[in-house]
């Protein structure tokens, strides 16, 4: 997998559209940034920092602890567990636009010496071994090829006991063979599993499951809402944005909502130990 091969997914296109967002609000390029004001613009998950809350918890993530987070994109999830658990997170980051825009934002959250970046492919990373008290996720790890390698690899960078917490898409239906590109193309699907066979290739690689809690309803709504405010705040978007970064945008949460409304992909939130 390439970085040029992600960049077909709409959400991936502008990594700069942050910093427009920030601009917006009378920051300049180089002026420091609060970690609550990024957290407005810089989660390109679902449910924001809530969601980041509950992996805190589940994990009893704690000050001083190693992270690793899975496709860290602009390393708004990392800013957030380091600034709210005194952890220190190591984001690993395949493009490199939004490594070098997520570097530029921790420095100016003050928080480089809690979050270290890497921009790299995380199947090649020169991976420490048992180094990490948790590895995190948020919709990442169905983008990444080889499923088998890539859990391995989470195993082994895991100290015993460790945890991972993950919040990630799987395969409910196939689209239409019509669609099949377009799917493939917005989704970005590497390694999209069905439920049965997520859960069996995390105890395959050495990962047992402490809990799993199916997220479908959830963001199915989720996706839906969002779909619907972004569209209600179109002229304040383009007016920092330009219609063609709305269209982008809008474009893919329709794709989002699509998917989850007609029964396509699912979501998961699970926590796993190390056996």
């Amino acid at each position: 997998m390439t970085a040029q091969d992600i960049k077909t997914m709409q959400l991936y296109p502008r990594a700069e559209r942050v910093l427009h967002e920030l601009e917006a609000l009378g920051y300049g390029a180089r002026d420091a940034v609060p970690v609550d004001v990024l957290n407005r613009f810089d989660q390109l998950h679902y449910h924001g920092t809530d969601a980041l809350d509950v992996a805190i918890s589940a994990c009893a993530m704690q000050a001083g602890e190693s992270v690793l987070e899975v496709g860290s994109g602009w390393g708004g999830c990392a800013r957030y567990l380091a600034h709210a658990s005194g952890a220190h997170v190591t984001a690993v980051e395949l493009q490199e636009d939004y490594h070098a825009v997520g570097m530029d934002l921790t420095a100016r959250a003050g928080l480089s010496g809690r979050v270290t970046h890497v921009n790299a492919d995380f199947l090649a990373w020169t991976l420490p071994e048992s180094s990490f008290h948790h590895v995190v996720s948020w919709l990442a790890l169905f983008h990444i090829p080889d499923r088998a390698a890539y859990l391995s690899r989470i195993a082994l960078a895991l100290k015993p006991k460790g945890g991972l917490f993950v919040e990630d898409l799987y395969f409910l239906s196939a689209p239409p063979a019509d669609e099949l590109d377009d799917f493939k193309r917005h989704l970005f699907p590497q390694s999209l599993v069905d439920l049965t066979t997520y859960q069996e290739t995390l105890i395959a690689a050495g990962l047992e499951v402490q809990s799993l809690s199916d997220m479908t309803a959830d963001w199915t709504f989720f996706t839906a809402e969002r779909l619907q405010a972004f569209r209600a705040q179109r002229a304040s978007y383009e007016a920092v944005h330009g219609a063609d970064g709305f269209t982008v945008i809008e474009t893919f949460y329709d794709k989002m909502a699509g998917y989850f409304a007609r029964g396509l992909v699912g979501g998961l939130r699970l926590h796993a130990t190390r056996a």
